[in-house]
């Protein structure tokens, strides 16, 4: 078991899930990430004591529930059939480029993202 934190992270498209605790079944806490589109769940921890806040999980089509396992609130919006209101934010293209100060700058449909 190792324990992990994961935090302002976008998983876009992957060829299966967005985020997973990858048979890890530690202590996470997996907090303000955006996961769209991934081929399975866009969120899949099946074990654990993880705890999850402010996450956004968003389909353009139709695709496998989020699981999660541990300390969710109200705060999250998981796909459950159907996206959240955080979601009409977060469409189109995915874009990225650096700032002149060296910061990622990422945009969803030319709108920047922030987590």
């Amino acid at each position: 078991m190792v324990n992990h934190t994961v935090r302002r992270t976008i998983a876009y498209r992957n060829g299966k899930h967005g985020f997973t605790y990858n048979r890890n079944p530690g202590s996470m806490t997996i907090s303000n990430n955006l996961s769209i589109d991934n081929t399975e769940r866009n969120f899949s921890f099946d074990a654990g004591t993880s705890v999850f806040r402010t996450n956004t999980s968003c389909r353009s089509g139709s695709g496998s529930n989020n699981k999660t396992v541990g300390n969710v609130d109200g705060s999250n919006q998981f796909w459950s059939g159907a996206n959240g209101s955080r979601c009409a934010t977060y469409s189109g293209a995915l874009g990225w480029s650096f700032a002149s100060d060296g910061r990622l700058v990422v945009t969803l449909g030319g709108r920047v993202v922030s987590l």
